[in-house]
């Protein structure tokens, strides 16, 4: 029972690239990283991610303690990395913080050098030019040969 959606090219989502988002999935786990790309289906990609989920154990002691409400929740983090998130589990996302830096001044970093080019300090040798066969080899004369297939 798969989902499918479609998502128009002048989204919202276009706009929260580069943002750093938590997005919570259908099977209570929460991701949170950088928007780096997204796609038709809402395929997320997403860089330096941090998994998050509600621990077995937690969810138990919930179960019992229902009236209390005073129950610390635990959950188990882990870095991932750069993941894809499949569009199908994806329940929801929100916005943590924005772009680390615009786009024109990443570029502007950069340090703008001059470019240099020098010649090895060895000089390649060349290749010698195409030549005919060195050796000669031994050709066949067939006329030198005969067969007599009648001979059985």
């Amino acid at each position: 029972m798969a989902m499918s959606f479609t998502v128009n090219k002048n989204t919202k989502l276009a706009d929260l690239v580069h943002y750093r988002l938590k997005v919570t999935t259908i099977d209570g786990r929460s991701y949170v990283g950088q928007l780096l790309a997204f796609d038709k289906h809402m395929n997320l990609v997403l860089a330096d991610t941090e998994e998050a989920r509600v621990t077995k154990k937690s969810y138990q002691e919930l179960a019992k303690n229902k009236v209390d409400g005073q129950v610390k929740v635990n959950e188990d983090k882990r870095f991932l990395g750069l993941i894809v998130l499949r569009g199908e589990q994806v329940v929801g996302f929100t916005i943590q913080t924005g772009p680390t830096t615009e786009m024109k001044k990443r570029f502007n970093q950069l340090k703008q050098g001059k470019g240099v080019s020098r010649p090895l300090k060895t000089p390649v040798s060349q290749k010698p030019k195409l030549q005919g066969p060195t050796k000669k080899s031994p050709s066949l004369n067939l006329t030198d040969y005969t067969i007599d297939f009648l001979q059985v």
